[in-house]
C-alpha cells in the first residue's frame, strides 16, 4: 500500500503545490496578533492595580475596626450597673459583694475539696456565677427590670448561704479531726 501512495502522491504533486503562501496574509496576522498583545498589558495591569486597591481598601477597615474595637471607644452599649441606674441598689450590691468576699474569705482555700458536700456545694457556686453573669447580660439587654434586679440579690443571697454551708462543713471536718486526735 505505501507503493500505491507513493506514485500517487508523486503524481499528485504538481497539483498540490499550486498554491504558495500568501506572505501579506501571513504578515497582517502577525501584525494584528501583536496589536492585541500590546493591549493586553494595559488591561492587566489596570485589574491589577484595582485588585491591589481593594485590597489596600479591606485592610484599612480591618485595621480601622480593630483598633475602635480595642480601644473600647466603638462601643455602642455601655454596660450598665446597679450603681448606674440607682444609688441605692449600687450601695446594697457593694454590701452584697462587701460580703460575699468576706465569706469567700473565712471558707478558706476549701482544703476538703475531696468532701463531697463541699464539692456539691462549690458547684452550686459555680451555676450561681453563671446565673449572675446571664442576668448582668439581660441587664444590660433590657434596662431597668425589676425581676432582673431581683436575680441577681437573689443570686448574692444564695451565695452567701452557700459559702456559709461550706465554712459549717469546714468547722465540722475540722472539730472531728480535732475530737480525732484527741481520742488518740
Amino acid at each position: 500500500m505505501s507503493k500505491k501512495l507513493e506514485k500517487y502522491l508523486l503524481e499528485q504533486r504538481i497539483a498540490m503545490d499550486v498554491e504558495t503562501p500568501d506572505d501579506a496574509l501571513i504578515w497582517e496576522g502577525i501584525r494584528k496578533g501583536l496589536q492585541q498583545a500590546e493591549a493586553r498589558p494595559d488591561r492587566k495591569r489596570m485589574l491589577i492595580r484595582i485588585r491591589n486597591l481593594a485590597a489596600a481598601v479591606i485592610i484599612l477597615v480591618s485595621v480601622g475596626y480593630m483598633v475602635i474595637d480595642l480601644t473600647g471607644e466603638g462601643r455602642i452599649h455601655k454596660e450598665i450597673t446597679l450603681a448606674d441606674l440607682d444609688r441605692d441598689l449600687g450601695a446594697r450590691e457593694k454590701q452584697y459583694r462587701t460580703l460575699v468576699s468576706l465569706k469567700s474569705r473565712e471558707a478558706g482555700t476549701y482544703k476538703h475539696v475531696d468532701n463531697l458536700i463541699i464539692a456539691e456545694l462549690l458547684e452550686e457556686i459555680q451555676k450561681l456565677d453563671t446565673i449572675y453573669e446571664q442576668t448582668l447580660k439581660d441587664l444590660n439587654e433590657l434596662g431597668y427590670d425589676e425581676r432582673v434586679i431581683q436575680t441577681i440579690f437573689d443570686t448574692y443571697e444564695k451565695k452567701i448561704y452557700l459559702l456559709e454551708l461550706i465554712i459549717l462543713e469546714n468547722n465540722k471536718m475540722m472539730n472531728y479531726e480535732d475530737d480525732q486526735n484527741l481520742f488518740l
